[in-house]
């Protein structure tokens, strides 16, 4: 009911088409009953995560995001665990395939060492700027404690 006691008139279907989901990665507004963020990729429903193509695409985004935002080491250690063995996965297929002349276990062992080689230095560099960034947003506790007691002594004793 409204302020003047008139009921309100019902939601039909074509009200609700208006509205939209937020995306919890990027905040990103999509029509509601899609599994997929259309800006950013990330799964917005369960059946995202349980439909077979849509589970490899969840996947996907889960290697892109540590790939471009690790937030911990562990998630770059453990990149370089399942990447770090494709790497060699790829050397070996590559180095079998100059000694017996196969130029497509060649090629196949060059591509997949490539991308494995790709995946690491882009987690490794995302990470260390993000740490970088941080250190530089955060002051350390002596730096707080450094300036906490700036002006205390004879000028130019402390530079």
């Amino acid at each position: 009911m409204s302020r003047d006691d008139t009921p309100l008139p019902p939601v039909s279907a074509s009200d609700a088409a208006g509205e939209s989901e937020l995306c919890r990665q990027c905040l990103a507004p999509n029509p509601p009953g899609v599994a997929f963020c259309g800006q950013c990729g990330a799964p917005l429903s369960s059946y995202a995560a349980t439909g077979p193509f849509e589970h490899l695409f969840a996947e996907g985004h889960a290697y892109r995001r540590a790939a471009e935002q690790p937030q911990n080491w562990v998630v770059v250690l453990g990149i370089w665990l399942i990447f770090g063995f494709a790497l060699l996965g790829g050397a070996v297929l590559f180095v079998i395939g100059i000694e017996s002349g196969a130029w497509t276990q060649r090629l196949l062992g060059l591509v997949l060492a490539l991308i494995a080689l790709l995946m690491l230095f882009k987690t490794t560099r995302n990470f260390i700027r993000q740490r970088r960034g941080r250190q530089r947003r955060e002051p350390t506790p002596a730096a707080v404690n450094d300036d906490a007691g700036a002006g205390d002594g004879p000028p130019g004793a402390f530079d």
